[in-house]
């Protein structure tokens, strides 16, 4: 009969499995050793004998006489120590954590931008100049209308500069920064 590995190894397991039963039964000193002195007396008889499988059996008690006893007496009380059953089944870690990475380094905040006026509110309606007059310029807001000439103030805030080449050139006041609004076809 040809064994192949999986059987090999799963009577390995049975027989330690069995093994492990047998020594870590509890406490039945007499009991267990006098069942096992029995049992291998009956099955030996005193001789060597072959069974049928081709195993031999031994009787232990004739053999080893009271040594043998007294090992499986001391086998049954065996008690395994409290502190070794946690390193049974230990486990160690080879990680090693990554050093930290460098700090960032300090970059200096780009300066806040220039301010800068906000477009214009203004839309031109139109403009009208007599012979020999300024040019009066009308400019809306919203639904408010503005009749302006050139060096007139919009409520404190623009100031109206010029008007040229179809453009009339604003200031907002509080920046000082020159803006442009065109007129159109009308001037």
């Amino acid at each position: 009969m040809v064994l192949t590995t999986r059987v090999k190894v799963l009577s390995a397991v049975a027989a330690a499995i069995a093994v492990y039963i047998v020594a870590s039964a509890p406490d039945a000193p007499t009991a267990t050793t006098g069942a096992v002195a029995r049992r291998t007396s009956v099955a030996g008889s005193g001789s060597s004998s072959s069974a049928p499988g081709g195993a031999v059996h031994r009787d232990v008690s004739s053999t080893s006489g009271p040594d043998a006893s007294a090992l499986l007496a001391r086998l049954s009380r065996r008690v395994s120590d409290g502190k070794a059953a946690p390193a049974l089944f230990h486990t160690q870690s080879w990680y090693v954590a990554p050093p930290p990475p460098p700090p960032a380094p300090y970059v200096e905040p780009p300066p806040p931008p220039a301010p800068t006026a906000p477009p214009l509110p203004f839309t031109v309606m139109g403009s009208y100049a007599r012979p020999g007059d300024v040019a009066v310029y009308f400019l809306t807001r919203g639904d408010r209308v503005f009749d302006v000439r050139v060096g007139d103030t919009i409520d404190h805030t623009y100031s109206v500069d010029s008007a040229a080449n179809g453009q009339l050139l604003l200031t907002y006041l509080p920046l000082k920064i020159q803006q442009s609004l065109a007129l159109g076809g009308s001037q």
